[in-house]
C-alpha cells in the first residue's frame, strides 16, 4: 500500500509543509505524489546545521532541480549554519507558532530526525528513522501530545508500508 493511500483514509491531509534540503523534497514527491494538497516549502523544518549534509543547497539550484515548486519563502543562502541545540529549539517554537497559524488542521511535515524530535519534544538525539511517520497534536500553546493514532514505518528499499 503507498503511504498516500494509507494516510488518506485516517488522516483527511490539507496541507505537506517540507524542508527545502533536496532528501526533504524528493521524500515528499515520492510520499505525496498525486497529492492534491498544496506542498509549501518552508526553511523552518530543516535539519539542525551542525555539518556538511545538513547544509541546504542555493535557491536558484533548488529552483532549477524541483522547478514545479515554489521557493518563494527561500532566500538564495536559506540553512543554518553552526546552529546549536538551543538555536534549533526557537526554531521549533517559531515553526510550531507558524503551522498554529495556518487554517489548515491535518498538515503533513516532511522534516529531518533531530529537528522533528525536537519537535516531539523528546530529550533525546534522534528518535526518527528514514521515513517514518507519526501523528502528533500540536496544541495552541504549543505543546504537542501523541494522538497515537498514526505510527509507521516505511521500508523505502522495497516499498512496504505497515501500520504499527
Amino acid at each position: 500500500m503507498q503511504l498516500l493511500e494509507l494516510l488518506a483514509k485516517e488522516f483527511p491531509l490539507q496541507l505537506i509543509v517540507s524542508s527545502p534540503m533536496r532528501r526533504a523534497l524528493m521524500t515528499a514527491e515520492q510520499a505525496f505524489n498525486g497529492s492534491t494538497c498544496p506542498l509549501l516549502i518552508s526553511p523552518l523544518p530543516s535539519e539542525m546545521g551542525d555539518g556538511g549534509c545538513d547544509y541546504g543547497s542555493p535557491r536558484s539550484l533548488l529552483e532549477t532541480e524541483f522547478p514545479h515548486h515554489d521557493f518563494s519563502l527561500l532566500e538564495e543562502e536559506w540553512w543554518p549554519v553552526e546552529e546549536t541545540m538551543t538555536q534549533m529549539g526557537e526554531r521549533v517554537e517559531r515553526f510550531k507558532a507558524y503551522l498554529n497559524s495556518r487554517p489548515e488542521t491535518h498538515i503533513a511535515v516532511v522534516s529531518h530526525g533531530r529537528f522533528l524530535t525536537k519537535f516531539i519534544e523528546v530529550d533525546e538525539f534522534c528518535v526518527f528513522g528514514n521515513c517514518d511517520c507519526r501523528e502528533v497534536v500540536l496544541e495552541e500553546d504549543g505543546r504537542i501530545s501523541d494522538s497515537g493514532i498514526i505510527s509507521l514505518k516505511v521500508d523505502h528499499l522495497i516499498g512496504k508500508v505497515e501500520k504499527e
